[in-house]
Order: structure tokens, then sequence, then C-alpha cells
């Protein structure tokens, strides 16, 4: 991860935020980091109870954020956080009170829990989703199983500027971990739609795609594409303990999904292309496809402004 400065970490007392405080705290040690802990108690919850017990919705939200600061307090004694943590108490709505923070604190990095309250086994929750997709900074989504530090990162390259951030920050990682990382670039071989229509198709007569390569051509465009990686990652390789791996897959989630699950990685870090919308941001749809079947903590590094386009 490049030098940070601001780390928040969103926590609801699960055992996904508990891993997510443990690796928040582990970094701001690391990086000299100041460490921001937000906890939001939801109004809903607030306004139900104030109708429940006849009272004023004022009231039990005194009593709510006296309450979970006391069991916040008692709950952060038990991970080794920085001295100087600051620690929020918010009502509102998790999600927008979560990004409303890393907005005011302009954090450089949102760290949450995977696995929640609802204990998701695969993917990632709504509420992480949603982070990891609206935050304009970076996300790392912890996994309940990866609290310490890192061992085998899966760095995802597609050539494009956001993924020399990706690997400059897998390459930090590497140092700091002692991880190793897999450099994998996952490809599909180019298709080419037939121009011969089927009694199915419809408006211009295409039907099923068929391969317009040769055995000779695919064999040229693999050596091609793995040329291509060792030069975009021979920089950031230097010194470390790193593979340089080519998947191929019809979908580039899975494929590097798969990947990851076969080399037992605990954080992939890939890029959330997209552009802006508002003050928050986009990720690309294989971003998307991948935090619905998560097989480990993520790192998504969201696009520079000056890559975005706006």
């Amino acid at each position: 991860m490049n030098t940070l400065k601001t780390i928040l970490v969103a926590v609801d007392f699960s055992t996904g935020s508990r891993a997510a405080l443990e690796q928040a705290s582990r970094i701001a040690r690391l990086q000299g980091a100041k460490l921001h802990v937000l906890h939001v108690v939801d109004s809903t919850a607030v306004a139900t109870l104030a109708s429940s017990r006849e009272s004023t919705y004022e009231s039990q939200a005194t009593s709510a954020t006296e309450g979970a600061r006391t069991a916040l307090n008692a709950w952060l004694t038990q991970s080794e956080v920085p001295a100087d943590v600051e620690v929020t108490i918010a009502i509102g709505t998790p999600l927008h009170e979560i990004l409303e923070h890393v907005r005011s604190l302009k954090a450089d990095l949102l760290v949450a829990g995977i696995a929640g309250t609802g204990q998701t086994v695969a993917g990632a929750g709504s509420v992480s989703g949603k982070l990891a997709r609206k935050s304009p900074s970076r996300v790392l989504l912890v996994r309940s199983t990866h609290p310490h530090a890192f061992q085998r990162v899966v760095a995802c390259i597609d050539f494009s500027d956001t993924a020399k951030e990706v690997m400059a920050a897998a390459r930090r990682i590497a140092i700091k971990d002692s991880a190793s990382v897999d450099f994998l670039h996952v490809w599909q071989e180019p298709l080419i739609a037939s121009p011969y229509g089927g009694s199915g198709d419809t408006l211009i007569g295409i039907g099923h795609p068929t391969v317009v390569f040769t055995p000779a051509e695919r064999q040229t465009l693999i050596e091609g594409l793995r040329h291509e990686l060792h030069e975009f990652v021979s920089d950031a390789a230097q010194g470390i303990k790193a593979t340089e791996v080519l998947r191929e897959s019809l979908n580039y989630g899975n494929g590097i999904a798969a990947h990851a699950e076969e080399a037992k990685a605990d954080l992939i870090v890939m890029g959330g292309k997209g552009r802006t919308n508002l003050r928050y941001m986009l990720m690309g749809s294989t971003a998307e496809r991948l935090l619905t079947r998560l097989p480990c903590s993520i790192l998504i590094v969201k696009p520079t402004l000056e890559n975005t386009g706006s």
C-alpha cells in the first residue's frame, strides 16, 4: 500500500470487524498512520425503540450512544489498537455515515470486515460490497480468518494505469509483510460473431461467436501476453518473491477468484476501474463480479483522478 496518513475502520462487533480492526491497527503501526474507529448505531433501531418505549428520539439516541461507547471501549481492549486511536459513535444509516466519515476525514484507506453481523459465507455482504463500490478511497475488506500479516497476495494486472498502482501496492505489502505476490493477468481468447445467422437470430442476424485464432495464432497471443506481463511487472517484482501468471477464463472475475482459491491467497489487490459519480466512485464490472465470489480479503485500489477522465 502507498504511504497512508489516515485510516478509517468501520466496526459492528462482528468477527469480521474484529479482523478488520486488527488489520487496520497493524497497518496504522506499519505506516505511522492515524487510526479512526467508527461504529454506527442504526437510526431506524433508535426510532423503533423510542416508539415502543413512548420516549423521544433524542433521549433514546443519547442512551444508545452512551451504551455503544461503553461497549465499544470494552471491545477495543481485546485488540492492540494504537494509543492515539480516535473513536466515534454515529447515529444514522451505516452506509451513509461510513462514507461521510471517509469524506470528512479524507481517509486514505477504509477498512471493513467482509462478514458482518449477517456472517456472509461467500462474497462480500451488502454493506461491505456497497462500501467497496462507493468509497472514494482505497478499500480493504477483511475476512474474519485474516487478522494478521498477509502471506500470499494476488495482484490483478490488466496493463492499465490503475494496474500500476495495484502493482505498487502489492509490492509494498510484500515488503512489509514478507509476502509472496502472484502478478496475475486473466485473458480471454478473442471471439468473432459468426456471419451465419440462425432462425432465432434478431436484428442483424448474428449467430454464436466463433474462435478466429488458429493454434499457431493462439500460441503467438499467449507468448505476447507473457512478454507484456513480464515487462509490465519487472520493476515491481525486483527484490520480492514474485510469480507471473497468465490464466485463461471466460469471465475475468471468476478467473481471478479461481486462481486465488488454488493459490490459497489471503489477499487480492485489484483496481476498481470506473468514473466519478458525484463524490463517490463506481467500480468496474470485474470488481463487481469478484465481490460476489470473494475467496479471501481484498484491497480495491481506486483510479487516481487523472486516470478517470473526470
